[in-house]
């Protein structure tokens, strides 16, 4: 018994032959996505939730210290209780994060005995303050605890520097584990790919050998006896001498058989155009000089087209990118069709109304008999919902949910951006941190509903307040940075965070309710301030933290004094006061 004497034979043994590659290639892949899988866990369970609670465990730190500061110097014992209950809380983050650390393998060990004596030192501070700021609070007199008092400024300013240190080393950690993440998936990608193309090429190989020894050579022989039935021969000696025991060569002798039936016979042709006009795609036959000479059913319900309006057109009125050089030949010839010719190509139909459709489209030639090419048909499907859907991620990745401006990726590309063209064009260029003014007591009193609501309201403040050439983008929970272009002076940087200012009077109503609040404004220049992207950043920071420590409501351009010696925002030159509190 003929392994291939048959064609379900021929058939299976190929796709026998793709299965077995298929299997190779999906276990390959199988063992590089478990592997990229593995580092992910790692990533989510260890890295990021370290650089969660690092930064959580500054911000508790910090809110304690002010609270202990408001405590002492307006003698307020509920702000000495509120910062001693924050007490457990920071003991309980600390020992979360030794925990986690415990079981990281690629920790040094000296981040483990750093954690430990910084335990050991908050342990010690948290019992003095905690017996010491409740009596400051009561009316005690400082005098007598001066030493102390030293002693816990002196322990509150080492324990914020390394709870400092640990969230930007967890962060980085965080960052640098994601980067490597990213490189391992770019190489996984590039492995694959090869694989997966040596793989394919050898399967074609193996396949089209196979196929073309077992089917396509008969069929050939086949399809040049039906085309020679077509020009009027009834002799076939080609299919006379196939051998009769494979079922390819049944069909030949079959094939002799039915041309003599076919003699009295004929297509319809209604029939066949019935078949295309309903077809779901797009459809449509040129002439040789790229006239419409066909269009389907589907075309007119894309096109919003009537089928006399389409009849004896060019391509171009409907196809955006219709060759150019190819249509200065007038039509098409044997030299120059190969232009036109495409396999799921996107491009874009017109509509009657003159909108852009994304379509995927293929186009072949149009042959009668064995003559030259007669025109084109187009067969053109519609992609707008995947362009869409393409559309929605480009934006997830790229843009806040919330407000719709730039995240922070996109933000730092256009920084990077706006600084080149401004040392290209040898001009100016600001940046503006803005930070909301006792945002977090909107959130805590109002609930998170109404915090969005300001958090949308004030992107379109700023947005209303810039330029188009500018930038404003999100970068944090009530942090926005915004890009100044082409800036004459520092001064037209004030003038636009006067106009923000300005904006920040207005309430924000939700629910029935209005709610007040203020920003704070930073301002850094380059080139004044900073030549580079990081410089200019964090001297934005550092002017923003000082319009903030003078109260908030007001904007601090960066100088000199203020990332030496840090000064009250009162002294620095372009700083403004405080203004509206926030209420409902």
């Amino acid at each position: 018994m003929r392994l291939t004497n048959t064609i379900r034979k021929k058939i299976w043994l190929c796709v026998n032959v793709a299965f077995v590659g298929f299997i190779v290639a999906t276990g390959f892949a199988l063992y590089s996505n478990d592997q990229l899988k593995t580092h992910l866990i790692h990533i989510r369970d260890l890295d990021f939730c370290q650089a969660m609670r690092s930064n959580e465990l500054l911000n508790q730190f910090v809110v304690q210290k002010n609270l202990y500061k408001e405590s002492f110097l307006l003698g307020l014992p509920e702000a000495a209780d509120n910062a001693n209950a924050l007490a457990p809380k920071i003991f309980s983050s600390i020992e979360a994060i030794i925990e986690t650390n415990r079981i990281r393998r690629n920790l040094p060990p000296d981040r483990n005995e750093a954690l430990l004596a910084l335990e050991k030192n908050y342990r010690v501070y948290s019992q003095q303050a905690m017996r010491l700021y409740p009596v400051l609070a009561r009316g005690d007199e400082p005098d007598g605890h001066i030493a102390t008092l030293q002693q816990l400024a002196a322990s509150q300013k080492d324990i914020q520097n390394n709870l400092e240190y640990f969230a930007d080393f967890y962060r980085e950690s965080f960052r640098r584990n994601v980067t490597a993440l990213m490189d391992m998936t770019s190489g996984n990608n590039r492995l694959l790919t090869g694989f997966f193309i040596a793989l394919l090429a050898f399967m074609s190989l193996v396949v089209n050998w196979t196929a073309k020894r077992t089917l396509i050579n008969p069929l050939a022989r086949i399809k040049e006896a039906v085309r020679a039935f077509g020009r009027g021969q009834r002799s076939f000696p080609a299919l006379e001498v196939m051998d009769a025991r494979d079922e390819i060569g049944e069909l030949g002798v079959a094939i002799i058989k039915m041309t003599k039936d076919l003699v009295n016979t004929t297509v319809s042709k209604a029939y066949v155009e019935s078949i295309l006009h309903n077809m779901n795609d797009s459809l449509i036959v040129t002439s040789g000089d790229f006239l419409i000479r066909s269009v389907n059913r589907a075309t007119l319900d894309l096109l919003g087209y009537q089928q006399d309006e389409l009849i004896g057109r060019h391509i171009s009125m409907v196809l955006m990118e219709f060759p150019d050089a190819a249509s200065d030949s007038g039509s098409i010839d044997e030299g120059n069709f190969a232009a036109h010719l495409c396999r799921n190509a996107e491009k874009t139909f017109l509509t009657r109304d003159g909108e852009g459709i994304p379509v995927l489209l293929s186009t072949s030639r149009l042959k009668d008999g064995e003559s030259a090419t007669q025109g084109l048909v187009y067969v053109a499907k519609d992609i707008t919902e995947r362009k869409i859907a393409e559309h929605k991620l480009e934006q997830m990745a790229l843009y806040d949910f919330l407000t719709g401006l730039p995240n922070r990726l996109t933000f730092h590309d256009r920084l990077q951006h706006t600084l080149k063209q401004a040392h290209r064009e040898n001009h100016q260029a600001g940046l503006m941190f803005v930070d909301l003014d006792r945002f977090k007591s909107i959130n805590d009193t109002l609930g998170h509903a109404s915090g969005d609501a300001l958090l949308k309201t004030v992107s379109r403040w700023l947005c209303g307040c810039v330029r188009e050439c500018d930038t404003v983008a999100r970068i944090g929970g009530d942090e926005f940075a915004v890009i100044l272009d082409n800036i004459n002076q520092p001064g037209d940087a004030v003038h636009t965070a006067k106009r923000i200012l300005a904006a920040f009077t207005e309430p924000v109503m939700y629910e029935g309710k209005e709610i007040f609040t203020a920003a704070s404004i930073g301002i850094a220049i380059y080139p004044l301030d900073a030549r580079s992207t990081e410089d200019l950043l964090k001297k934005a920071d550092i002017a923003m933290y000082q319009a903030k420590k003078g109260g908030g409501n007001g904007f601090c351009l960066f100088s000199s004094e203020i990332g030496e010696t840090a000064p009250e925002v009162s002294q620095v030159a372009g700083c403004s006061v405080k203004g509206t509190p926030i209420k409902t």
